[in-house]
């Protein structure tokens, strides 16, 4: 009985609900009609994406608004503090870039070099910071789709034929 996964066939579960994978960069959400949604991504997305997008949508019994709240509440702070550092990032990346901007084709490729060296672990730390506050729907989201196309950002789709 198909209970769980309201994209795949025969679902009889729970319409309104929290649901994770929706939409391919949100973990979860609240849907008052998942259905809806499901007859959306059939209609409207493209055709290499409908199948991963399907597979991956999973009702989760035990999400309430209150944790949902909780969720808010504390990713709030942590996305607060990761804008602000990367927009500091990106201010110094900027700032350098302008004084460089005379000769800037021989100097960019090591800029953005730094650039990048710098973002790859402030980005990691972000997301192991949000993984963690997540680690419920995630061992639910594996338990339940153990090959979920769920990086950590998003959904990965198949390359368009």
């Amino acid at each position: 009985m198909n209970d769980l996964f309201p994209g795949r066939p025969d679902y009889v579960g729970p319409t309104k609900g929290y649901f994770a994978f929706l939409h391919h960069k949100q973990l979860f959400e609240s849907s008052h009609d998942v259905m809806e949604r499901v007859a959306y991504v059939k209609r409207e997305k493209p055709g290499h994406e409908i199948q991963t997008r399907l597979h991956n949508m999973i009702y989760l019994p035990f999400m309430t608004d209150e944790l949902d709240a909780d969720y808010e509440a504390k990713l709030a702070p942590l996305y607060a503090d990761y804008a602000a550092k990367l927009a500091s990032l990106r201010a110094d990346y900027e700032a350098k870039l302008a004084s460089l901007y005379a000769d800037y084709a021989a100097k960019l490729a090591p800029l953005y070099a730094d650039y990048a060296a710098k973002l790859t672990p402030l980005r990691a730390d972000y997301l192991a910071k949000l993984a963690s506050l997540y680690v419920d729907i995630l061992t639910f989201v594996r338990q339940h789709i153990p090959d979920c196309a769920w990086n950590g950002r998003e959904l990965v789709f198949p390359e368009a034929a």
